[in-house]
């Protein structure tokens, strides 16, 4: 495959599946090769028990429409280590997780989609089904009266799904489930996926209360349309109430929407995606310094230069000099 992404290919949703261009077996895993076009970046596959699949993202999306279906019938458990991923599982409606959060869903009666509105992702998913887990824990734990229906009846509780924002002990058990070239990885996973099983179903874990979270897709799409438009015109400056009131969106729904899909502020976002195409230029292109802030939509240099230290930690004419030579090579 050979694809070169087009104007046409932008407003098109494209499935992870569909742009595989090599799947690599390296000691029991696969490692999935995508159209550089699309996807930077690979995904492993490492199945550790019977019917127990680990699945490793380091992903950066060229066309913010490409996601990964996921099947019914599983439950599937994701966490986050850096980016962010838009969610639908809660009756249609969205909410979005962050470095840090974790997930556990019941796969229901239709295809879910994720998407990562930041273009990045790096993560741990972890995919099997009722019987295959119930075969785990009675392997593992013998006589044991711990089920797949113990974890997913707390999951009903739950709405489906439980999750758990930064929480450390999910934190140190994922860490351990990274891929890695370690002789009895394998092994390790298996004893820390039980221990994550464990502690998913004690009765002091509880899901974290998030029902503000969720927004309705139509909202979410508004925004997403925003945030297009303002990075597409970046010689304007329209404050929280100047684009509310374009779209006819309350303030604190855009700001806290925003804020959901994106990570950050709507300000912090903004100047932060303007120093960015800043350091781009600085990189690829000739242009002064006083030129590439009046591109960016600073009418002021030594406000430019103040606001690129802040976010880069040197001035714009050190970054130049640090990193130009690089990259024109």
């Amino acid at each position: 495959m050979n694809k070169k992404l087009s104007s046409a290919d932008a407003d098109h949703q494209f499935s992870f599946r569909s742009l595989v261009e090599k799947v690599e077996q390296v000691d029991n895993r696969a490692v999935f090769h995508y159209d550089k076009h699309y996807i930077r970046g690979k995904t492993v596959q490492s199945e550790i028990f019977d019917g127990i699949w680990i699945i490793y993202h380091d992903l950066t999306l060229q066309t913010p429409e490409v996601f990964p279906m996921e099947e019914t019938g599983f439950i599937r458990m994701n966490y986050c280590i850096s980016g962010r991923c838009e969610m639908d599982y809660k009756n249609h409606k969205v909410f979005y997780i962050g470095s840090g959060d974790f997930i556990a869903a019941l796969l229901g009666d239709k295809h879910h989609k994720h998407i990562f509105p930041l273009g990045n992702y790096e993560g741990i998913s972890i995919v099997t089904t009722e019987t295959k887990l119930d075969g785990f824990l009675k392997t593992i734990f013998m006589d044991t009266q711990i089920t797949s229906s113990v974890l997913i009846q707390k999951m009903k509780q739950c709405g489906k799904f439980m999750l758990l924002s930064n929480r450390y002990k999910i934190k140190e058990i994922m860490s351990k489930m990274i891929i890695l070239n370690d002789t009895f990885w394998k092994e390790k996973t298996v004893l820390k996926f039980a221990e994550l099983v464990i502690l998913l179903i004690d009765d002091d874990m509880e899901a974290m209360e998030s029902k503000e979270k969720y927004f309705e897709r139509h909202l979410t799409d508004k925004v997403k349309q925003i945030k297009k438009e303002v990075t597409e015109n970046m010689e304007e400056h329209l404050t929280i109430k100047e684009v509310a009131e374009k779209h006819h969106i309350s303030s604190r729904a855009f700001s806290e929407c925003f804020k959901e899909i994106y990570g950050k502020t709507y300000y912090a976002f903004i100047k932060e995606f303007r120093i960015k195409k800043a350091a781009d230029m600085l990189r690829s292109t000739n242009n002064s310094v006083t030129e590439i802030a009046i591109t960016v939509g600073y009418q002021n240099a030594s406000k430019f230069s103040k606001a690129f230290s802040d976010i880069v930690g040197v001035t714009p004419i050190c970054y130049r000099k640090n990193n130009s030579s690089a990259a024109l090579e």
